[in-house]
């Protein structure tokens, strides 16, 4: 089946039913927990918090807090104030939650930039060998043969390995340029010290850090992880379907008023704080995992905000709060400075107003979610093994305290965040 056709095909399936905690609880120290974290979390947030605080202090990172209005912004530094490498992070949410996801994205981008250490356990393998495994058909491999070269002059890519979540022990060995996208930008000389003396110049573009999370645990780094990776997929699948085919199917609407109240409540906050109205857009697909797209546009700028997860209400909250996040950002309160290459264009950047008026309206389903995020791991991965998309995980970094950085590639999913120029899954 081709991206375009599992778009096409793809749709809200039949779901349990709820299981939601609306209540407002309050734990110690005046934290509210007011978010429902639908089991994917360890910890309540004080504990969260207590974690990333003392991760922070015993990695000699001092972090800075800024409130942009709708999200907070963390930087962090060295004690003498000099900033390290890729350490910003954004949350969202209530302030406090938006202050612990800042802090823990801040973290989880400086590893996941990290490049590989002198040192580490590299494999350095050709286009041809890597077709070999899970990886056969993957639409790099097609530039990576041409990048290297053929026959005995073939050039070998540096990959790390991966294992495989549904513990059959068996792993894969993925490039380093696909998950972590310094490594394309980093000197020459710094790849050639792996042996890698590849050609990267027509590959430029190709990396991604998605499918990269933290968490106070492993396995709820893995679950987030996860994820993102199903979010990036369905809306790379969205984008193919709407704007890539002759006859685009028509988008699916959540109506508004089959939601919860809480997220009803969430869903007229983040129109007021974007100063439009909001499309939420159902952009499940087969593998029958939740994931939706906040989407609103104003004098002509669109922003958008995704999630996904096991729990409907839980992704909703997710592509609002990311919205909202988003919208803040674009008020100016945060002004990174610009790419230093060109990004792919995102075909989504010219909105998806125009389709609007066609879309087909349906009701907000909600679904059964596990208690804690060993079973939401063990369920992601059966879903998406399920569906011939064995997903692979690798931990990046290990703090004493327990809190994980994690890295995941699921085979066969979209990676590219503006949608597969051509399909590239049958």
């Amino acid at each position: 089946m081709t991206a375009q056709g599992r778009y096409q095909r793809s749709g809200p399936l039949p779901r349990e039913g709820a299981l939601w905690h609306q209540g407002r609880l309050h734990g110690a120290n005046g934290f509210a927990a007011a978010v429902p974290q639908a089991g994917e979390r360890s910890f309540p947030l004080p504990r969260a918090r207590a974690l990333i605080d003392e991760a922070l202090d015993e990695a000699g990172l001092r972090p800075r807090l800024t409130d942009l209005h709708g999200a907070w912004r963390c930087r962090l530094s060295r004690p003498d104030g000099t900033p390290v490498r890729a350490g910003v992070g954004v949350g969202r949410g209530d302030y406090q939650a938006a202050q612990v996801g800042a802090l823990y994205e801040a973290l989880e981008r400086h590893h996941a930039a990290a490049l590989p250490a002198r040192g580490e356990r590299i494999e350095l393998l050709t286009a041809a060998r890597l077709a070999d495994t899970d990886l056969a058909g993957d639409p790099v491999l097609a530039p990576l043969a041409a990048s290297g070269g053929q026959g005995a002059v073939a050039a070998a890519v540096a990959c790390r390995t991966y294992t495989a979540l549904d513990h059959s022990g068996r792993t894969l060995p993925v490039p380093v340029f696909l998950t972590t996208p310094a490594y394309l930008e980093c000197p020459p000389d710094r790849r050639h010290e792996l042996g890698d003396v590849l050609d990267y110049a027509p590959l430029r573009g190709s990396g991604t850090g998605g499918g990269t999370a933290i968490g106070a645990t492993r396995d709820e780094a893995l679950v987030h992880a996860l994820a993102e990776a199903v979010e990036r997929d369905a809306y790379a699948l969205l984008l193919a379907g709407t704007f890539l085919t002759a006859c685009p199917p028509p988008l699916r609407l959540v109506r508004p008023a089959s939601l919860p109240a809480h997220l009803q409540e969430l869903y007229l906050s983040a129109g007021w704080q974007v100063g439009a109205t909001v499309a939420l857009i159902d952009m499940t697909t087969e593998l029958g995992i939740p994931t939706f797209c906040a989407h609103a546009s104003r004098n002509g700028k669109a922003v958008r905000g995704q999630g996904a997860s096991l729990s409907a209400e839980y992704a909703v909250r997710r592509a609002l709060s990311e919205l909202i996040q988003a919208a803040a950002i674009r008020r100016g309160e945060w002004n990174p400075p610009p790419p230093r290459r060109p990004r792919p264009p995102d075909a989504a950047s010219a909105g998806f107003d125009p389709h609007l008026a066609a879309a087909r309206q349906c009701d907000f389903i909600p679904t059964g979610t596990p208690a804690a995020p060993r079973e939401h791991l063990q369920r992601l991965t059966a879903a998406l093994t399920g569906h011939g998309h064995r997903p692979y995980g690798r931990v990046l970094h290990t703090e004493p305290n327990g809190v994980t950085t994690v890295s995941v590639f699921v085979p066969g999913l979209e990676r590219c965040p503006a949608g597969p120029a051509a399909p590239s899954r049958t």
